[in-house]
Order: C-alpha cells, then structure tokens, then sequence
C-alpha cells in the first residue's frame, strides 16, 4: 500500500540589484534570489479543502487550470503557504513575496500533475513553472493596474544572481568574488504600485529628465553585469543609486529615504555604495562593499543611520520541491 505524501515547494524572495524602473521599459536589471523562502504545501487526496486566499493564488489557479487542465488545479483546493520568513510580521519587507508565493504553489501543483502531463527534464519543468507564473502574477498585478517586469518571478524560479530582460531569457549573471553585498531594512513597507504609478505620471509630464535618469538606470545596470573587479561593480552599484536620486528629483516622487543618503556619506570613506532596491521608497538597502571590509564597520554604519541590518545572504537555489510522508 503506498503512503500518500504531502508536496511541499519552496521558492526564494529576491532583491533587485540594478534596473529598477528602466526595466519596465525593456532595459537590464540585475536581481538576485535570497536565502528567506516561500513554502507552498499540497496536502494528500482527501485533506481538508483550503483554497486560495490571495489574488496571487487565485489567478495561478486560473493559469494552470487554462493550461494544464482542471485536474492539475485541483491541488490548490489542499494548498497552505506560507511566506512568514519574507515579512516581519504584518509588514512586508520588500522581498517579493507575492512573486515567490506564485512560484512555489505552481511548481507544488504540478508536482500533483498524472504522469505525461509534466516532462520530467528538470530545465524543462523549471521553465514551464516560471513561465505560468509569469503569466499568472502579471494577471494579478494587472488587476491591481501595477503589471510588473516578472524579474521576482525569474529570480524566484531560477535562483542566483541573474540577468533580465523582459521577453528574453534570464541568463546566469556572476558578481565578482571580492565583492561583499550586506542589506539593511528601512523600516518602512513600500506601496510598489504607488510608486511606479507616480514614475509613469513623472514620464508623461516631464519626460526629458526622466528619460534622462531612467537612462542612467539602465546604464548601471549594463555596467554591473559587465563587472569584473568589486571597485567596478561598486562603481555601478553606486551610478544607480544616483541615478534613483535624479528619478527622484526629476519627478518629485520620494524614492530614496533620508536614512540611505545618510547611510551612503558614513560609508563613501570606507570604499562602499549604498542604494535602495526596488521601487524605493523604503523596503531594502543594499550596500556593496570590497571584501576586506570589516562586516562590524557596515554594521554599525546601519545602525547609526537608524537602519535596521537585515540577515540576509544570495542564495544559489530557485524553486525545489520534495515530498513528505504523512503519518
């Protein structure tokens, strides 16, 4: 008699390197995954019917049912997630979670699918999770009228650090080895739609300057995933983070906080860059430094800048799966 097995998915946040903002327009970003995870469990045939409860899981449902068939999106009726290590507590720490929410149900899901349905090729399967995921988080951001570049989703599926471009393939995307990434929290949860629903109206109304910063952007990013020395990527880390002050100013939308230019003059003498990530507006820091910095110097940067340090390491891994016997 077999024993029937809960799956269980988990998929990575994320923290958008470079790119911000251009990368709706089609430029580079550069994000990478993150060792906090989404996990996504699938009870066994005969569970209690949970459903999904988020937007997020309703339109992955809908994907996967338009795709695969009712069959396969039966699953989601058993499906728990749950995505406490992306947050503090009630307050989302900026680290894509719906993205990685997304991702791990679906690939959960499809691990419920009858043979034949899902190739086994493990690439194969990866992309066709990454592909409906897409599909299904920009239907969910669509009707919240703030459709993103599906960059979480590419990290969360993928892992690593990776290089994208919207309607191209994400490529791997190496930072150099004598590079030292550490991020901090600004404390404050960033509205993402609010923010970029600002940018655009900053575009329509002053497009020259903005043009001009988003430019810049998209040219720290190309100068980040060219770079081969931690001097070359700290440069390129620091060329977006003013270009993210220009966007700012240009549009008069508070994208960088006052803490991170703070935090960027207490660190310019010891060699590092600071930006926000993201949308801006709060949520994650980064601060990329030359190895040989000493941590507890950064450390005490952030604190000082009334910052809080975030643990928070890139993690090589996307999407995983396994399944657990029940009792």
């Amino acid at each position: 008699m077999t024993t029937p097995t809960a799956v269980r998915a988990t998929a990575p946040g994320k923290v958008m390197l470079a790119g911000e903002y251009a990368v709706l327009d089609g430029g580079r970003a550069i994000v990478g995954a993150v060792d906090r995870r989404v996990v996504a469990t699938i009870a066994p045939p005969g569970g209690r019917d949970v459903g999904p409860p988020s937007p997020f899981l309703v339109a992955a449902r809908a994907v996967v049912a338009d795709q695969l068939g009712d069959d396969v999106a039966a699953a989601f009726a058993r499906l728990t997630v749950d995505s406490e290590a992306l947050r503090d507590g009630a307050r989302k720490l900026g680290l894509g979670s719906s993205a990685a929410t997304t991702v791990a149900a679906i690939a959960a899901a499809l691990a419920t699918a009858p043979a034949g349905v899902v190739g086994d090729d493990d690439d194969e399967r990866r992309a066709l999770i990454g592909r409906l995921a897409a599909l299904a988080h920009a239907a969910a951001q669509g009707a919240k009228g703030a459709p993103g570049s599906g960059a979480d989703v590419a990290a969360s599926t993928w892992g690593g650090v990776i290089d994208f471009r919207r309607d191209a393939p994400p490529a791997p995307c190496r930072l150099p080895a004598d590079l030292r990434l550490t991020f901090a929290w600004t404390g404050q949860p960033a509205d993402t739609a609010t923010l970029v629903a600002a940018v655009r109206a900053g575009q329509r109304t002053r497009p020259a300057g903005t043009g001009r910063a988003l430019a810049a952007i998209a040219q720290a990013a190309d100068a980040l995933a060219d770079a081969v020395t931690a001097t070359a990527a700290i440069e390129a880390i620091a060329a977006g983070g003013r270009a993210m002050t220009a966007l700012a100013t240009v549009t008069a939308v508070a994208l960088v906080p006052s803490s991170v230019a703070t935090l960027a003059a207490r660190l310019a003498p010891l060699g590092a860059a600071v930006k926000t990530t993201g949308a801006g507006g709060g949520d994650i820091v980064l601060i990329a430094a030359p190895a040989v910095i000493d941590p507890a110097a950064v450390a005490a940067a952030i604190v000082a800048s009334r910052l809080s340090p975030l643990a928070l390491a890139l993690d090589p891994r996307g999407v995983t799966l396994e399944r657990d016997a029940t009792p």
